[in-house]
């Protein structure tokens, strides 16, 4: 559904949405390698719309539920995605200035 939402905004030719806007790809998983196929794949479809996309920190979310405390992360989970965000925020003001 991702990919289809993204390649429905990059049409019609010459009216893509997308480009230049800057990216970020998360993805998790139940499993241990954390979606890393399909983080690639978006990763190879974001390029092809022209979307900058940050490079690292790398982010695949391996065994999510043994990193969930009822309904929050564990604070190693959480500190990642502190270190994703600063990452991404970082890498966004270079788009924005």
């Amino acid at each position: 559904a991702l990919k289809n939402a993204i390649d429905v905004g990059s049409r019609p030719m010459g009216e893509n949405v997308w480009g230049g806007k800057p990216a970020l790809v998360v993805s998790a998983s139940p499993g241990a390698i954390g979606g890393f196929g399909a983080n690639h794949h978006l990763r190879q479809s974001l390029v092809f719309v022209d979307m900058p996309t940050l490079q690292q920190p790398e982010a695949y979310i391996g065994n999510v539920p043994q990193h969930l405390d009822g309904d929050h992360f564990d604070q190693s989970t959480t500190q990642f995605f502190s270190t994703i965000l600063d990452s991404y925020l970082d890498f966004l003001e270079r788009f924005t200035n």
